[in-house]
């Protein structure tokens, strides 16, 4: 989710960023509530690797779309971050960063192997505290990635092409995982 959020903060704009960020929270909050109730424990492992297939496939898409939209953007690195904030298509930020997490193997798998037992051991108490983090994580994050695109307006294209290069990375692991997880 961060290496999307930087490419919109890179691309688009602050806001397309931290709105990625934020459907990635709207994500975690719903794996919250799953695990609260206890469903997330019912995942299987052939669940999960298709869970792990689809979130990699998803990185893949948007990792290219990513380096497809660079590539697009270099030579107009010069241009303000607002002129280059009206979107090409009609892709909702928020939407894009809460299917990719959703499908994020890794924020699910952290959701059922590990804060499934934090809301076990410590219940909705903890919630308020853990999602005020993430919001200030996700509004610190695309403030410091913008005001780095802004100040250094060349380094836009380098952001969007290491967002590309972890999401193809992470895709291709997830892929990999799922596959054999699912082969097994």
């Amino acid at each position: 989710g961060t290496a999307l959020a930087a490419q919109q903060v890179a691309l688009r704009s602050w806001l397309s960023g931290w709105l990625v960020m934020l459907g990635a929270t709207v994500a975690d909050a719903a794996f919250f509530a799953l695990s609260y109730f206890g469903v997330a424990r019912l995942v299987t492992t052939e669940e999960r690797g298709v869970l792990f297939v689809l979130g990699g496939a998803l990185m893949l898409y948007m990792a290219f779309a990513t380096l497809r939209k660079a590539r697009t953007c270099s030579g107009a690195s010069a241009e303000p971050a607002e002129a280059r904030s009206a979107p090409t298509t009609g892709r909702s930020p928020f939407l894009l960063g809460l299917s990719m997490g959703l499908t994020n193997p890794y924020q699910l798998g952290w959701w059922v192997a590990i804060g499934a037992g934090m809301v076990a051991e410590f219940g909705t108490s903890i919630a308020v505290g853990f999602f005020l983090g993430i919001v200030a994580w996700t509004v610190a994050f695309t403030a410091a990635v913008h005001a780095s695109v802004t100040r250094y307006r060349r380094v836009a294209p380098l952001i969007a092409y290491a967002s590309a290069a972890l999401m193809a990375g992470f895709g291709l692991w997830f892929l990999g995982a799922g596959l054999l997880t699912t082969a097994l």
